[in-house]
């Protein structure tokens, strides 16, 4: 393969078959493969039952992290599929996650155990971690009873964002660009630190995405583009071919893999197009320290 200029920025994705159990397949990426002070993990939930590794007790990190529930019908977002109950805070409060959620837990905030009590369908978890690796230390938590998160009245209510989805129609990004992929959108902020992520369902190509569709772009913060598989069988295939430009030479990319695009402050990007699919998959932007962030350290050559 011809070594090209940009091509450290594109990271394809390894899976691990966990085997039989609850979480049956995933994916880690590193504070090494990305260059920055950042962990992000996602796997498929195959059945009901604990999360997480044996004692399933409470947590803590001395980092930012979110959690994120993502159903996995495309064509309807927002449904999750399974109910999960999440103890947040030394408080034992629990919440039920129904829906699609995204849950902020800043640095010293202690959190689960979550139970999954129902499944109908298979969902993906992820986390995206303010850290290279993703550590944790158990917290005891009181011999008290849990307490059940109320309507909006909630210690932690602002922590957990049910998601809201806006659907994709022609002339999404304005009038310089007519494109559909017939999905869905939702935006993800963190609470008491800075972080932004969205994540679409692609269920139609040819797509191009932007308001400047066959231009590049640049922005003042660092963003990660994943490039992911929506069949919770086999997170390890991403249905589609997509082109991704990098830098000032627009030098040219093609995506046919599960993939991390890796966009520093500064560098210009795209276009980016989806060529072709032969079923639906999602597409996500994480963006850890929000709008005006560059990351801690930079980006590690």
């Amino acid at each position: 393969m011809a070594k090209t200029k940009y091509g450290h920025f594109i990271k394809e994705l390894s899976f691990k078959d966990y085997g039989p159990g609850f979480c049956r397949q995933g994916t880690e990426m590193t504070g090494k493969l990305l260059g920055y002070d950042l962990n992000i993990q996602y796997g498929a939930y195959w059945a009901a039952g604990k999360m997480g590794k044996p004692p399933y007790d409470a947590e803590v990190h001395d980092f930012d992290q979110v959690m994120i529930f993502m159903g996995l019908d495309t064509y309807d977002m927002g449904y999750l599929g399974a109910e999960i109950e999440l103890t947040l805070g030394k408080e034992k409060e629990t919440h039920m996650v129904t829906t699609a959620t995204a849950v902020s837990v800043p640095k010293g905030t202690p959190h689960m155990p979550a139970t999954i009590g129902r499944m109908d369908d298979r969902f993906i978890y992820m986390t995206v971690s303010l850290a290279p690796k993703l550590t944790a230390k158990p917290f005891k938590l009181s011999n008290k009873p849990p307490k059940p998160a109320g309507f909006m009245r909630s210690i932690y209510h602002e922590n957990v964002q049910s998601l809201a989805f806006t659907r994709n129609g022609p002339w999404h990004y304005g009038p310089l660009n007519q494109d559909t992929h017939e999905g869905a959108i939702t935006d993800i902020k963190g609470k008491d630190f800075e972080f932004h992520m969205s994540y679409e369902s692609m269920n139609k190509a040819p797509y191009r995405f932007g308001p400047v569709p066959d231009k590049p772009h640049v922005h003042p913060y660092t963003e990660f583009l994943l490039f992911m598989g929506a069949d919770p069988d086999d997170l390890s295939v991403l249905p589609a071919e997509c082109e991704l430009y990098m830098g000032k030479e627009m030098e040219k990319h093609v995506i046919t893999r599960p993939t991390v695009a890796i966009q520093p402050a500064g560098h210009p990007h795209c276009p980016l197009i989806v060529n072709k699919q032969d079923r639906p998959w999602i597409f996500a932007v994480v963006r850890p320290w929000g709008f005006t962030g560059k990351g801690p350290s930079g980006y590690i050559d």
